[in-house]
């Protein structure tokens, strides 16, 4: 044996008695899996694992086989993720990384125990007769999933034979059964949730001969993938460290056995077996080489490690790098894991400085891909466009760069797939969903395999879903692993969002994550709260914030484990230093007489309201004054197609690179959707009343760039901007120093539900009767801090508020999972079914509506730009309040509702996770009908109108 140096701190943990050093076989890792004795009887060789309807080809495949394939995927996986291996068994203290590898790779070759099970077998009975001669007496009983049989057979028969058979008989060990639970519950739950455990009748559903050949599985593994050697690694701790430590690893052992399943599954790979040609010993071997070729084409696996380069090699077009910038490119990193906590004025480079911070943290071995979590939508389709120009210098061989949100951004973007999951098996016989069918539908949203891809970027839900009780968090969670998480615009989470973070960012530091948080700034309560979260993933209290953390801009970093924290106060990068006036009125017609002289004079303006409904109003009265092809209207109740497009109209009308051709005259309408990270600058910006961290960020689209008087962008080191002193426009209430409990609700009907704390809101407009900006920070505090004071008059609503926003964090508490709880069932008894069960923001429950037209009694997607269907159907998708649609309006004409019930078949699900909402063309305007209302009660008719100008509305609004 030889020994390797020490690996890097992050890999030792908080139960480590001493620094580990790692042993691997000189004569490799093939040694491991030992030569077994053919048994005298196979009965587990009786038994399917996958299925298919007869065609070309077996129709079947054995399920030992399958648990081999599985087992071989999961093997080679972890020897090409050294880093995930050499942590796993730093964890567990073993010093050998064979040893660990080979007790992970007999774990995920139970996954499938309940497969053995009559119940499982008993759905395509042809097969069992083919394979057992003989037609069982009972089919067992129906409506348990195999994941949750598995766990059920385990707790009742092989929990025992396992103590006694991997740890050789003595019954001391019994004490560590409770550990290996954890190990069998991450296995048996592969299908994206901790399976059952109570199955009552479990005889029903495993006869004495299933039950046997099942166990003479479980021998069979344990000879062939476990020697004894590894079979130690439980025992070299203690019965309760064991257990602690097997419950929390089992969330990335649960994400491991996921992978490895659906990758395993691939039966363009791993070809179907219907005979037991070859021995266990034979047929692993070919495994391990098509395991090695599965992997390789699946883009999962991490990419060579990039030397370090200089920031002006990443970022040639910044000539002159802020002073954020510079620091990101020389502060001294530690090797253990840190987090970066970035605060600066919009504009001035973020982005870029936590791209040359998370390049550096990879280069030097802390890390081995990034995924960047964004608000919106809007923004991340902004963020992949400039990432795209740098990723490609990260890494050595170019990997997959993957966009994640709610959506799809251009398919064209994701034409590097991450995992194939090969043909389905479409067999209509089997209800217990296979594994290829559950890698299809979770890779058919692209958003997900950005969580898999070395890099990734997407709203900052994808990577928040990894902490709760959501179907396959634990996937997310493996995906995460390894990587630099950066999250932007940290402040623009609410409540829930926020205690949902901090639950990631304890797992991310207990698993030796980096983290990089962006802000315009962070209240300090805010920024403790997340420096304690991750200082609790690494097992030590977090750092009490100094008199010097206030200052602004600051960059803020802290490394637990080299007893590193620094709060390093920097200059605003030249450019952004401009004073910004602030001119408050509650005159709406005031406000539209403003927009359309300064449109008279050739300057661009942007608009940035509080609802679609407001804004829809807004586009209406300026429609009336100016040219309708000046205006731009941005929200997010457009088709994807039209979205997208508008999103490129706007970067180019208002962008970085627009010039006096494309700005002159031109006004942009907009939500929320334009107030973060699109990089936008309008020569003068009006904005409804908001709290002041919105404020400012819709104040950072105000002469973002140095421009000339006619809008030229100017390039030249230490020029000036030449538009005049900027000047943001406020719509409010009436200012006063006593408000009523409506002063709020009566000016922005439609804003209430946006911004319910209207304390906050009088806070703001407090602060904006200065007629300019005062310190970021301090105006953060005077709003959000813990002495701001509210007035009488808004006090209830404050309150109610403040309640609010406790149930919120209460509820995110509720259904993120627990760490040191492991992965079970046990935790409050969450469906763990869907997303839904546990969703990453709060708000109004939404669909998604898929826009079509009606040509004739035919159905054709909105996007028909020779999109393949799937394709095209996505481009077609807006999401509404489920309070405005809920389902389609029934079809009076046969024909279409002929129609309508073969589209429904086609799309996933058969349609009920979506509204297809079927559009006349009536004299050049798009009409169609939908239904609304609670449960229980008569659905109402709307009508819907749509047109790419104003996007979808209904006719009563």
């Amino acid at each position: 044996m030889t020994t390797t140096n020490l690996l890097p701190e992050k890999f030792t943990k908080k139960f480590s008695k001493k620094p580990l050093s790692f042993t691997v076989s000189s004569t490799g890792s093939t040694e491991l899996y030992q030569t077994m004795p053919a048994p005298k009887t196979t009965p587990y060789f009786s038994y399917w694992g996958k299925a298919r309807p007869a065609g070309d080809g077996p129709d079947m495949h054995l399920l030992v086989y399958h648990a081999l394939d599985v087992a071989a995927v999961g093997d080679a996986y972890l020897q090409h993720s050294p880093e995930l291996l050499a942590w796993l068994a730093a964890q567990l203290q073993q010093t050998d990384l064979d040893l660990t590898r080979a007790w992970l790779v007999f774990w995920l070759s139970l996954h499938d125990l309940g497969k053995f099970s009559i119940s499982f077998q008993g759905q395509r009975i042809d097969l069992v007769e083919r394979l057992q001669k003989h037609r069982p007496a009972s089919l067992g009983a129906s409506g348990q999933r195999h994941d949750s049989l598995g766990m059920g057979f385990w707790n009742a028969q092989v929990r025992q034979k396992s103590v006694r058979e991997v740890f050789g008989g003595d019954n001391k060990y019994a004490e560590y059964a409770e550990g290996l639970d954890f190990w069998a519950r991450a296995v048996m739950g592969h299908h994206g949730q901790p399976p059952q455990e109570i199955i009552s009748h479990l005889d029903r559903h495993f006869n004495p001969k299933d039950a046997d050949a099942a166990l003479q599985f479980f021998e069979a593994m344990r000879a062939l993938l476990l020697p004894d050697a590894a079979a130690t690694v439980a025992t070299t701790l203690d019965a309760g460290e064991f257990e602690l430590i097997s419950r929390e690893l089992s969330w990335w052992i649960a994400g491991l056995t996921i992978l490895a399943d659906w990758i395993g599954s691939n039966t363009e790979i791993f070809q179907y077996h219907n005979t037991p040609a070859l021995t266990l010993e034979d047929y692993w071997k070919n495994a391990r080489g098509l395991a090695q070729q599965a992997l390789h084409q699946s883009g999962v696996l991490a990419p060579k490690r990039q030397a370090e380069r200089p920031f002006q090699q990443l970022f040639p077009e910044i000539k002159i790098p802020s002073p954020l910038q510079n620091w990101a490119a020389s502060v001294a990193l530690a090797s253990s894991p840190q987090i970066h906590l970035l605060e600066d004025v919009t504009g001035s480079g973020k982005t870029e400085a936590a791209i040359m911070l998370a390049h550096r943290i990879m280069a030097h071995g802390g890390a081995n891909g990034f995924f960047i979590g964004l608000p919106t939508m809007a923004t991340a389709n902004a963020m992949y466009q400039r990432i795209a120009q740098v990723y490609g210098q990260l890494f050595p061989e170019l990997p997959s760069l993957v966009l994640a949100h709610g959506r799809k951004k251009l398919v064209e973007s994701f034409a590097i797939s991450v995992i194939n999951a090969g043909s389905d098996e479409n067999d209509i016989q089997q209800s217990d969903e296979s594994a290829t069918r559950r890698c299809s539908r979770w890779l058919a949203d692209h958003n997900k395999r950005a969580l898999l891809a070395p890099a990734g970027v997407g709203t900052i839900d994808q990577a928040l879903l990894a902490v709760l009780c959501s179907k396959h968090q634990s996937l997310r969670l493996l995906g995460l692993w390894g990587k630099v998480l950066i999250v932007d615009e940290v402040h623009a989470c609410d409540a829930y969002m926020q205690r949902t973070l901090k639950t990631l960012l304890e797992f991310h530091a207990s698993a030796g994550g980096s983290a990089i948080l962006l802000s315009a700034t962070l209240t300090q309560r805010m920024k403790s709260d997340l420096l304690q979260a991750y200082g609790k993933g690494l097992a030590c209290r977090g750092p009490v914030l100094r008199s010097i953390d206030y200052d602004y801009p600051l960059a803020t970093t802290w490394a637990p484990q080299h007893l590193v924290f620094t709060a390093v106060p920097l200059p605003t990068r030249p450019d952004m230093q401009r004073s910004v006036q602030v001119h408050y009125t509650s005159d709406a017609s005031a406000v539209l007489e403003k927009i359309t002289k300064t449109l008279a004079t050739g300057q661009c303006v942007a608009w940035i309201r509080n609802t679609i409904g407001d804004a829809l109003q807004a586009y209406d009265d300026m429609a009336a004054r100016v040219p309708v092809e000046h205006i731009l209207l941005f929200h997010a109740r457009f088709a994807l197609v039209d979205r997208l497009g508008i999103e490129d109209a706007v970067l180019n009308t208002f962008g970085r690179n627009s010039g006096p051709q494309q700005r002159v005259g031109r006004l942009l309408i907009a939500t929320q959707v334009a107030e973060q990270s699109l990089d936008i600058d309008a020569d003068f910006v009006v904005t409804d009343l908001a709290p002041i961290d919105r404020v400012l960020q819709r104040a950072g689209r105000l002469h973002r760039h140095v421009r000339d008087i006619k809008g030229q962008r100017l390039l030249e080191e230490n020029a000036k901007d030449q538009r005049g002193t900027a000047c943001l426009w406020v719509l409010g209430p009436t200012w006063t120093l006593a408000p009523t409990a409506s002063w709020f609700r009566e000016i922005f009907p439609k804003s209430t539900k946006v911004y319910p704390h209207h304390g906050q809101l009088w806070l703001t407009a407090r602060i904006l009767q200065n007629g300019a900006f005062k310190d970021n920070r301090a105006m953060m505090e005077e709003v959000f801090g813990p002495d701001a004071d509210v007035p009488e008059g808004l006090q209830k609503n404050a309150q109610q508020a403040e309640g609010g926003e406790l149930a919120e964090a209460s509820q995110a508490q509720m259904l993120s999972v627990k760490r040191q709880s492991g992965y079970c069932r046990a935790q409050r008894g969450l469906a763990w079914e869907a997303e839904t069960v546990a969703p990453s923001r709060l708000g109004e429950e939404t669909i998604d509506v898929l826009l079509a037209q009606w040509n004739g009694d035919t159905l054709q997607p909105w996007c028909s730009n020779d999109e393949p269907p799937q394709h095209a159907w996505a481009y077609s998708t807006v999401r509404v309040a489920r309070r405005l649609i809920n389902q389609a309006a029934d079809e009076t004409v046969p024909e279409r509702r002929l129609a309508r019930q073969t589209l429904n078949q086609q799309l996933p699900g058969g349609g009920q996770w979506v509204v297809v909402l079927g559009l006349d063309n009536q004299g050049g305007i798009f009409k169609g009908a939908t239904l609304a209302g609670k449960e229980g009660q008569t659905p109402t008719q709307s009508v819907w109108t749509y047109d790419i100008h104003r996007g979808l509305r209904r006719e009563d609004t």
